[in-house]
């Protein structure tokens, strides 16, 4: 049965490649469906979040919009603020920020900081410059409310700065990352042991704060009744996990509707993972996992 103490919130990670009627439309499904927040990645190529989140929120009357996650490489510190703060006007008060380093994609070379350190000051000048527009506008508009600041990422500095600073953590990748090439689309998979020592790391650091701190994941879904075969075919893919390994990874749900429902949450249990921004299977489908996950059917 659902832990009815535990608050779980369902995001719809959104496409900025498909347009911006395509991201309203599904946005709009998102909201029906009942999940709390629509985000969108700020990637090389697509719209711009910030700008395809405020036609969303425009369009939409409750769901919360969110980035997913901005790169920090990418801003100016003082003026992504500002931005952040008129999407959150836009909205009345439905914003939140996830923040992270970026990766060094080549279509960003000599656009982004060059070292991590660099990407990381950046990422930690931008958590600074939010936080104090949250209570002194300075060039901003003011927030309308007090959006939820995440911090996702992989380094251990990154942990202190999303304990000490933000109000959650997103999982990125998880220490070793391995080092492999993956088709388009495939994302690294943490094993589920190693995001155990990751996460209770984060804690420690958090100290008193850590049970107010939320814990996110960006989430593949695979709808099937056949969880066995499609852990074994992508096993052929992420060569560094066995099958098992792949279904319990905190980065990926495969399964029947109620298989998946089960797994967030054990994974609600065992990791405190109660946010997952979701991708790969329709709103609608979606629906009927938050739905079950919540108690309701």
């Amino acid at each position: 049965m659902p832990d009815t103490q535990v608050r779980y919130r369902f995001g719809f990670s959104g496409s900025g490649f498909g347009g911006v009627d395509g991201l309203v439309e599904a946005a709009v499904r998102a909201e029906q469906a009942g999940f709390d927040t629509v985000t969108l990645p700020d990637l090389p190529g697509a719209l711009s979040p910030l700008i395809g989140l405020a036609a969303v929120a425009r369009a939409t009357a409750i769901i919360r919009v969110g980035t997913f996650v901005l790169n920090t490489g990418l801003w100016n510190p003082a003026t992504v603020a500002r931005e952040l703060a008129t999407l959150d006007q836009v909205s009345n008060g439905r914003a939140e920020i996830t923040l992270g380093s970026g990766i060094p994609q080549p279509s960003l070379q000599d656009i982004i900081p060059p070292s991590p350190q660099a990407r990381f000051e950046r990422l930690r000048q931008t958590v600074a410059a939010v936080t104090s527009a949250f209570g002194a506008p300075g060039i901003t508009p003011g927030f309308a409310g007090r959006p939820r600041l995440l911090v996702a990422g992989t380094a251990d500095r990154t942990l202190r700065l999303a304990a000490e600073q933000a109000d959650g953590f997103i999982i990125a990748s998880v220490p070793p990352v391995p080092k492999v090439e993956l088709p388009p689309g495939q994302l690294v998979l943490p094993e589920l042991t190693a995001a155990e020592a990751f996460l209770d790391r984060l804690r420690g650091y958090a100290g008193a704060r850590a049970d107010r701190l939320e814990i996110g994941a960006g989430v593949q879904v695979i709808v099937t009744d056949d969880a066995g075969r499609t852990a074994e075919d992508l096993a052929k893919i992420h060569t560094y996990l066995s099958p098992g390994q792949i279904r319990s990874s905190p980065k990926i749900l495969i399964g029947t509707l109620d298989e998946i429902a089960g797994q967030i949450l054990d994974r609600g249990r065992r990791l405190g993972l109660t946010y997952q921004v979701l991708r790969g299977a329709t709103p609608e489908e979606l629906g009927t996992v938050i739905t079950r996950v919540r108690g309701g059917g």
